[in-house]
């Protein structure tokens, strides 16, 4: 029950921060800054899936993909945000990455 909860956090304040219209800076301090935030949402968005339901990882790897695309879909339609494939690849970079990370340490012998 904790788990799906804190799924659910991490899920609302994804969905805020991908679609609240953010003021521009101008150049980034950081090159591509945004692909590596991209990355590392999804990836504890994969981790607090993963934790909260047990599905395959294959269903749960789709179903956090999917959501990505949306994500980027929305954005188009949000004043001030744009879609960006870049991005959508980042957010399935990091799914993808959680999923082989816990493959590779689930069989590592303990």
């Amino acid at each position: 029950m904790l788990a799906r909860a804190l799924f659910f956090v991490v899920l609302s304040t994804a969905t805020f921060l991908f679609l609240w219209q953010f003021p521009s800076t101008g150049a980034q301090s950081i090159p591509h800054l945004d692909k590596l935030v991209h990355f590392g949402i999804f990836f504890v968005l994969a981790l607090t899936f993963h934790r909260a339901f047990a599905l395959s990882a294959k269903l749960s790897l789709l179903i956090l993909v999917c959501y990505g695309l949306l994500i980027e879909i929305a954005q188009s339609y949000a004043p001030g945000r744009s879609a960006d494939v870049y991005d959508w690849l980042a957010d399935a970079s990091g799914v993808v990455a959680y999923f082989i990370l816990h493959h590779l340490l689930s069989k590592k012998p303990r």
